[in-house]
């Protein structure tokens, strides 16, 4: 067993989600079910209702089908002006902390960039997926600023999520320090461009634009 060093040493807990999709399914057919049992047959409003339902119900599911293609690395990199320089960079870069994970194989290649974007929990896949949807619209709109701006502070439970019980990260003095731990759970300290590299290299976060005139 191991020795409990502080609360940045335990892993955050991951809800389990699959009770949600049960209760959307199961509930609806628990209601026919019982009015059928009861009446012998459905009535026609119900008929009508199931019919009207059945078009925003597929709508529906394609939404989440293409929701689930956006957490790809494929399709973040189809963002072609921005994302893209910042995909060839896992591939190239060897200092940044995304390409060392990516490069070691400490994340997925198939969604390393929703991997760690994605936060914890379902919060986590709900900001992500809304955050994705505001980088397509503004993607098509091209309204984005150059350089690209990472944020102040990297969700610590997204590095929690992997680390928490890793025995090289345990064994970091300043990992263990209680102090050091209040200021990285709170938020008040990150955890990248600090004590371990910046998440992506300058020249990635500049667009496509400036990176093909780099490489000229």
């Amino acid at each position: 067993m191991q020795e409990p060093l502080g609360p940045l040493f335990v892993p955050p807990d991951a809800p389990d989600r699959f009770w949600m999709l049960i209760a959307v399914v199961a509930v609806p057919v628990m209601v026919v079910s019982v009015m059928v049992m009861v009446r012998g047959r459905l009535p026609a409003a119900l008929s009508t209702m199931a019919l009207l339902l059945l078009p925003p119900f597929a709508y529906v599911l394609g939404d989440i089908n293409l929701l689930e293609e956006s957490k790809t690395v494929k399709f973040c990199g189809s963002c072609h002006e921005t994302m893209s320089p910042i995909v060839t960079a896992l591939h190239q870069d060897t200092e940044t902390l995304a390409a060392i994970h990516f490069q070691r194989g400490r994340v997925s290649h198939a969604d390393a960039c929703y991997q760690c974007h994605s936060g914890y929990g379902i919060w986590g896949d709900v900001s992500a997926k809304t955050a994705g949807i505001m980088h397509m619209l503004h993607t098509v709109t091209g309204d984005f600023d150059y350089p690209l701006k990472p944020r102040a502070t990297f969700d610590i439970d997204s590095c929690r999520g992997c680390h928490a019980a890793a025995t090289n990260f345990r064994a970091v003095e300043a990992h263990q320090d209680p102090d050091m731990q209040q200021l990285l759970l709170s938020g008040e300290m990150s955890c990248t461009a600090v004590c371990h590299p910046a998440a992506h290299p300058d020249w990635a976060l500049k667009g496509a634009t400036a990176y093909a005139e780099q490489h000229r």
